[in-house]
């Protein structure tokens, strides 16, 4: 898997997808997409396009899952949202790859 430099945007959209296996799941504010095809769409609006920038804060390991919070900014609508923004990221990783990937509002940090 290809790493980026923290709190940096990814400066390449198809090395960003490679990351994801060919029938990975994201699931992101109350939306599926399934298979590269529809991660790349999903990654070229709510990433690229909003030139989001993560900030890793905490790893933990719950099950077959990585989770890892990030504090989140970029160029996109922040009304309602907390500031500064944490989001838990889920990450189920199969064969080097991201098998799913579930992105909620952080919990808290522990």
């Amino acid at each position: 898997m290809r790493y980026f430099p923290i709190g940096q945007v990814c400066p390449d959209p198809d090395a960003y997808v490679d990351c994801f296996s060919k029938d990975a799941l994201v699931l992101d504010e109350g939306k599926e997409w399934a298979g590269k095809a529809a991660i790349k769409q999903w990654s070229a609006e709510y990433h690229f396009g909003a030139n989001i920038t993560l900030e890793p804060i905490q790893n933990k390991q719950q099950g077959e899952e990585n989770v890892v919070v990030f504090k989140v900014d970029g160029d996109f609508d922040k009304t309602g949202l907390p500031d500064p923004l944490y989001l838990d990221f889920y990450f189920q990783i199969r064969n080097d790859k991201i098998k799913q990937l579930a992105i909620r509002l952080s919990k808290g940090l522990e």
